[in-house]
């Protein structure tokens, strides 16, 4: 048992630094002018963050509309993050789409950099819930 929280311990420590990675991958690109990558590794420091939560949490998902549905129910309704700070996540969900697979798609820098300082609040808000 002892091993086992330790392991879980580990991962979501792993996904919580696995989200700052990101993020900071994202600011490199911000800073190219690479905007629709920079908002695939914004996404991907809300999903890694609130995968890191969900784990503390004890819920799994098996997709990434599972991830933001559980997030929702569990740590949104609850209000243990607000429903704005949420939408900073549920709104990357859909530009990574946009930016990732619709052709002749381009974020500019007047979208995506406002969001830097959004998603950094999301991730501390998260790692702030959580208590290991």
């Amino acid at each position: 048992m002892k091993e086992e929280v330790e392991n879980m311990t580990a991962y979501i420590r792993y996904r919580l630094e696995k989200a700052q990675e990101v993020y900071e991958a994202a600011r490199i690109l911000c800073e190219a002018g690479q905007w629709n990558s920079a908002v695939n590794r914004l996404y991907y420091a809300c999903f890694y963050s609130a995968s890191a939560l969900l784990l503390y949490l004890h819920l799994s998902a098996k997709s990434h509309a599972g991830v933001i549905g559980q997030f929702s129910e569990h740590v949104v309704r609850p209000g243990l993050i607000s429903t704005e700070d949420f939408r900073v996540y549920a709104k990357l969900l859909n530009w990574r789409s946009k930016g990732d697979y619709n052709d002749l798609f381009d974020f500019c820098g007047e979208d995506v950099e406002p969001m830097m300082p959004k998603v950094k609040r999301f991730m501390e808000l998260v790692a702030g819930l959580i208590k290991i």
